[in-house]
């Protein structure tokens, strides 16, 4: 009976030891097969929003080949730079957003905002998405920099992601700001910024691939557990500060005789509904309140069949970079543009 114990015993720690040894392995692997990518290829800190493109970079194949991300001088992804008075004939379309509108995993010619243009010829379209900003460091950076420019629309695009991400000052081991709501008035806090950990900075930005690690799984679910008890103290200050910058931005567009519009865009996750109905009430009720359009695109998404939904999104392995997975394809970029050109020509935003 105790030799076939040990004999258990020694298979399970050998299995044990192979399992762990192999999830080592892939992730070493994995490591060093996407050890050249990343943001920091065309991005340097900023002191006022964490991060910001470099001026002028080039990266003819950051995604594969031909798969490139150009940066023109004044800091957006777009491949000339912007005069400051609208073209004649033109009406400026600003993107605002996160990854997604910043395009990860397509060139600059297919990035959703860039394919806007391609539906409406009429339309001159700036891309303002940054890979990891969530709908704060969105409106600082239009606020610094977007307002620059003379524009007709700006399209504050957002994920349900990026209400979250607003509340922390940290985003992947990078220090940021985030908004203070303060007697109604919004705040910036954690400035002056202190600077990156670089190894927080390292395991943040390969989560993606430590994840692939079980001990790290565990070590989630056991931190998800223990996060879900101040989640509804947290989605209610988040709301708070998405209501304020909504409004900022409203009043800022009053001012200047433009268009807001809020543009909610869907995640491959938010297929089959989930955390994302509520904030899709509260957006729908901020944009009547604040009496600006909203284009939200979940339902149009759940109307596709599911083969076609999925293809909408970049699928793990498919690009060497691996923080693309989850954004969206060829097609998805395509697809978000239709359905956006499509929208704001049913209402007077254009007009």
């Amino acid at each position: 009976m105790k030799r076939a114990l040990k004999i258990v015993a020694g298979f399970l720690l050998g299995w044990v030891l192979l399992e762990g040894a192999a999830s080592i392995t892939y992730f070493s692997a994995r490591i060093w097969r996407d050890r050249s990518t990343g943001d920091r290829t065309h991005t340097r800190f900023d002191q006022d929003l964490g991060w910001t493109n470099v001026p002028n970079a080039f990266l003819p194949d950051l995604y594969g080949p031909g798969l490139y991300v150009r940066i023109n001088g004044q800091g957006f992804r777009a491949n000339h730079d912007f005069t400051i008075h609208v073209p004649a004939g033109k009406r400026r379309v600003i993107c605002s957003g996160d990854s997604f509108t910043f395009g990860y995993g397509v060139d600059n010619d297919h990035t959703w905002c860039d394919q806007l243009a391609r539906f409406d010829p009429a339309l001159e379209t700036v891309n303002m998405g940054q890979g990891g900003y969530g709908i704060d460091q969105a409106f600082l950076w239009y606020r610094r920099d977007g307002l620059k420019l003379d524009h007709d629309v700006q399209l504050f695009a957002f994920i349900t992601q990026d209400f979250q991400r607003a509340l922390s000052d940290s985003f992947i081991g990078n220090p940021k700001p985030h908004l203070i709501l303060r007697n109604g008035k919004l705040e910036i806090g954690n400035l002056p910024l202190p600077k990156r950990n670089l190894l927080l900075s390292w395991l943040a930005g390969h989560s993606g691939h430590l994840q692939n690690l079980a001990s790290v799984r565990l070590l989630s679910a056991i931190a998800s557990h223990l996060r879900a008890s101040a989640s509804a103290v947290d989605e209610s200050t988040a709301r708070s500060i998405a209501s304020a910058i909504f409004h900022e931005l409203a009043e800022l567009h009053r001012q200047r005789g433009s268009r807001l519009v809020l543009v909610y865009l869907p995640t491959r996750e938010d297929y089959d509904g989930g955390a994302s109905e509520a904030w899709r009430g509260f957006v729908a009720s901020a944009a009547k309140s604040e009496d600006v359009t909203l284009i939200d695109l979940f339902d149009d998404f759940r109307h596709l069949d599911p083969k076609t939904a999925e293809d909408l999104f970049i699928g793990p392995d498919q690009i060497r970079y691996f923080a693309a997975a989850g954004h969206f394809s060829l097609r998805g970029n395509e697809w978000v543009a239709k359905e956006i050109a499509r929208r704001l020509s049913d209402t007077d935003v254009r007009n």
